[in-house]
């Protein structure tokens, strides 16, 4: 009987910390934004909101978005960016394996270098179970 897409795929998903805290920035950012238009001394109110903009965006997309897509059947591992429509695909369809090294995980290149993968704001508890689905070393 064939897998389901459920249990051939992991989402790993943004810490709810990490999405909280880029919409706190981005709200913080855009009433600077906001203020910056009653000093008219002070002209940074593009600044303020292109980057008040941007992390607002990204923290409302880390709620809804994974960080991670893990495919066990073919070991391709997709990473969302957090602002912007943006993926990255590594792994087994580049010609590259993904794994957990102990304290990290790993990719190793076609070329035989290795790289380790940002788990920058990702969740722990779904970080625990990518980590048991890769290959040790």
């Amino acid at each position: 009987m064939p897998s389901s897409h459920a249990s051939r795929h992991l989402e790993i998903r943004f810490a709810r910390r990490w999405s909280v805290v880029m919409c706190a920035m981005g709200v913080v950012l855009l009433i600077c934004a906001a203020l910056s238009l009653l000093m008219p001394f002070v002209p940074t109110m593009g600044p303020f909101a292109l980057a008040g903009l941007a992390f607002l965006a990204g923290g409302l997309r880390s709620l809804c978005k994974p960080r991670y897509r893990y495919d066990t059947e073919t070991r391709a591992l997709t990473v969302y960016m957090a602002v912007g429509p943006g993926t990255k695909g590594i792994g087994a369809p580049k010609g590259e394996r993904v794994y957990f090294d102990g304290k990290r995980i790993m990719r190793e290149l076609p070329d035989g270098s290795r790289r380790r993968v940002s788990t920058v704001g990702a969740n722990k508890d779904d970080l625990a179970l990518l980590i048991a689905a890769l290959p040790q070393g």
